[in-house]
């Protein structure tokens, strides 16, 4: 009597064992994956570096009446020919870092970004928090190499005598950064 009860257990031991490792393998496996890519795929070079503004070397503005009057900071991305991906979309953000840029220039929605794609405009806007700003977003990406310039400038317009001395003497510091996915799945 004993042995069978002993038997019993192992059996019944033995069946969870496999009810467990069945259906884990069940609900782990995936197939066969094709990776076709990684991020080294990806080739992006920040020409001036990715800040706009620095500790060592803050960004001071001038009044500009338009964007080309700004601080520039240009980035090519292209996919490596060497890839078996065939192509990418990306997005493009400005960082800004409270700690260094004054308040004043982000409440007073003085200062404003312009992004071209080559030579198009494809954004702009007013940065007005130290929030990570998504300022470019589906950004196709091949094997050609795109230029983006992101542009940040000073509203010269909104200026009046009262502020500018606040305005002129201001500070920023932030920076740019994008993220790629690969469009192949």
């Amino acid at each position: 009597m004993k042995k069978k009860v002993i038997y019993s257990i192992i059996i019944v031991s033995v069946i969870i064992i496999l009810s467990v490792a069945v259906t884990y393998a069940v609900y782990t496996f995936s197939g066969v994956v094709n990776i076709s890519g990684t991020s080294e795929c990806f080739d992006v070079n920040y020409v001036k570096g990715q800040d706009i503004g620095s500790d060592s070397n803050p960004a001071n503005f001038v009044l500009a009446s338009t964007y080309t009057e700004g601080l520039s900071s240009v980035i090519k991305v292209n996919l490596k020919d060497t890839c078996t991906i065939t192509n990418g979309t990306g997005t493009l953000y400005l960082n800004t870092d409270t700690s260094v840029t004054s308040s004043t220039l982000l409440s007073g929605k003085l200062l404003k970004y312009q992004v071209l794609d080559g030579t198009t405009p494809v954004g702009s806007g007013i940065v007005s928090s130290a929030e990570s700003i998504e300022i470019y977003k589906d950004i196709p990406i091949t094997t050609t190499v795109k230029t983006i310039t992101v542009y940040i400038w000073l509203d010269g317009n909104l200026v009046t005598e009262q502020n500018q001395n606040e305005i002129l003497s201001s500070v920023y510091k932030g920076h740019i950064s994008m993220d790629i996915k690969s469009g192949d799945k």
